[in-house]
């Protein structure tokens, strides 16, 4: 259901959003431009409520998140170009800034890159999108010391954007059409893999590192009794990794080269994701460079 905006919302102490201040900070800027925050008044509370909007982004157009912090949870919609929320799209069960944050970009962030992405008409400048968000995902990579290269995808309308790093990683993003998401290469130690999917990843909420004796094979093993932690894990069929939850990046762990080899913290690794917003992406550079 759509409604029409209130034509003058009730002005908010600016004080009471310090949280929201703090959220929009935590998010990466694009074209150099950082979020803004200003006062709101939420159609489904009548607690204080920012609307945070960001003048860079390729895919602004009257688009915004609405943060609403609540008790014990953090209420957070989405404002469309002839969309005004009248109730919140996610309730986060979150009131750290980081925590709402990680989520944001995580969830959030892409729908409203795809609702945009949806009004492309046939024919539209899709390919300018696309090279524009791996030029922003190359640019933080370079401003970092490493070299980047991008070549023509696998498929028809896709592009590669590959880089390597001291630590023996190499990644690849991959953008298809209009799809404003990435798919996200990583292959190299076992042990740095481990380091990295994470920030991909829910937030765990205290459930403790556990053996998966149930899953066969010495890698997948290791890799999943880390990543339960923070999202489901399920053995396929061909020995490899399915990781991730209906909602958010998921992916697919490949299974070992020799599965009966002992793990070593350099045992090469293989892993797919998919469904990454460009945002997750700037905002892991410093962690995806390392």
């Amino acid at each position: 259901m759509s409604l029409t905006a209130p034509a003058a919302p009730a002005p908010v102490p600016f004080a009471e959003l310090f949280l929201p201040e703090r959220v929009a900070a935590l998010l990466p800027a694009r074209n150099g431009l950082p979020w803004t925050v200003e006062p709101y008044a939420a159609w489904w509370s009548t607690r204080p409520a920012a609307r945070l909007t960001q003048a860079g982004r390729p895919t602004q157009g009257g688009r915004s998140l609405i943060v609403v912090p609540q008790p014990w949870r953090t209420d957070v919609a989405w404002q469309l170009p002839d969309r005004e929320p009248c109730e919140p799209d996610q309730r986060l069960p979150h009131v750290a800034p980081d925590r709402i944050a990680r989520e944001i970009l995580r969830l959030v962030l892409p729908v409203l890159d795809d609702e945009a992405a949806s009004r492309i008409r046939p024919g539209g400048r899709h390919v300018i999108g696309r090279i524009q968000s791996l030029h922003e995902i190359g640019w933080a990579i370079r401003e970092r010391g490493l070299a980047t290269h991008n070549h023509v995808g696998p498929h028809a309308n896709s592009s590669v954007l590959a880089w390597g790093t001291p630590s023996g990683l190499r990644y690849a993003v991959t953008m298809h059409g209009t799809n404003p998401v990435c798919d996200v290469s990583i292959t190299g130690p076992v042990r740095a893999v481990e380091r990295v999917l994470p920030g991909f990843l829910p937030v765990p909420e205290g459930t403790p590192r556990r053996p998966m004796r149930h899953i066969r094979e010495r890698l997948a093993r290791r890799l999943a009794s880390h990543l339960v932690q923070f999202t489901a894990v399920d053995q396929l069929d061909g020995g490899g990794l399915a990781i991730g939850a209906a909602t958010g990046p998921y992916g697919y762990v490949s299974p070992a080269l020799d599965p009966a080899a002992r793990v070593r913290d350099t045992t090469p690794a293989a892993v797919e994701l998919h469904g990454v917003g460009t945002d997750l992406l700037l905002s892991l550079t410093d962690e995806l460079t390392r």
